[in-house]
């Protein structure tokens, strides 16, 4: 049976999507871990991929989001960092159906991601006061969206946004930009109008950082 609660059930949907917004305004990107498999395969990839996200945190790092895989060592990874770095704003991406969710709230995360919109699952989350966040580029799921009043969008791929989409016009709403974009990138979403982006693989490819996330970190501590 669909879990239909919240583990923290103090903390509520409002107070999540505050957090979130609070959070990006003090930092204005998200990283996007993306382990490589053998992560949740071998105990030893695990730690070195633990070791690096530790290293990268302990910099400064506030909001970071690691795929869903539908594997307890996931969930055993995500654990261990919610153990360990508690103020840490951590989410899942990727979420692709109810379990997903689930596991996300099972943990206790502060957010979650879908790649696309999806009303169905958006509704779910909602009713379980769990932060998801849709992925969109057309004016059709956008209006779709904020008749749910959904707060906080991904605009994803941004090279795709429909020209009719004109994020400007909705302040109430925190746009985050994703696809391909580097930390470098920014300044140059932040004058068109975001709040923030998601840097995935141009800021860490499972083996290394890119050295400017490590600078902006260092000049933020």
């Amino acid at each position: 049976m669909p879990i239909i609660y919240n583990n923290n059930s103090d903390i509520k949907l409002e107070v999540k999507i505050n957090k979130f917004k609070k959070f990006l305004k003090i930092q204005s990107f998200i990283l996007l871990a993306r382990p490589k498999y053998i992560v949740y395969e071998s105990e030893l990839a695990k730690k070195k991929f633990f070791q690096d996200l530790t290293f990268i945190i302990n910099k400064g790092l506030l909001m970071l989001e690691i795929p869903w895989v539908d594997n307890k060592n996931w969930l055993d990874l995500m654990s261990d960092l919610k153990s360990k770095f508690p103020n840490l704003q951590i989410g899942s991406a990727s979420l692709v159906n109810k379990k997903s969710i689930d596991d996300s709230l099972k943990l206790n995360l502060n957010f979650s991601m879908m790649r696309f919109w999806n009303k169905d699952l958006y509704v779910y989350s909602k009713k379980n006061d769990h932060l998801l966040i849709p992925g969109m580029t057309s004016i059709k799921d956008f209006k779709e969206a904020i008749s749910y009043d959904c707060s906080a969008i991904k605009i994803f791929p941004v090279a795709k946004k429909d020209n009719l989409l004109d994020i400007n016009e909705f302040s109430q709403i925190s746009f985050v930009g994703a696809g391909d974009i580097a930390i470098s990138d920014i300044n140059k979403f932040k004058s068109l109008g975001y709040q923030g982006v998601i840097v995935g693989s141009k800021g860490y490819d499972g083996e290394k950082f890119d050295p400017q996330i490590l600078k902006i970190l260092n000049r933020e501590i």
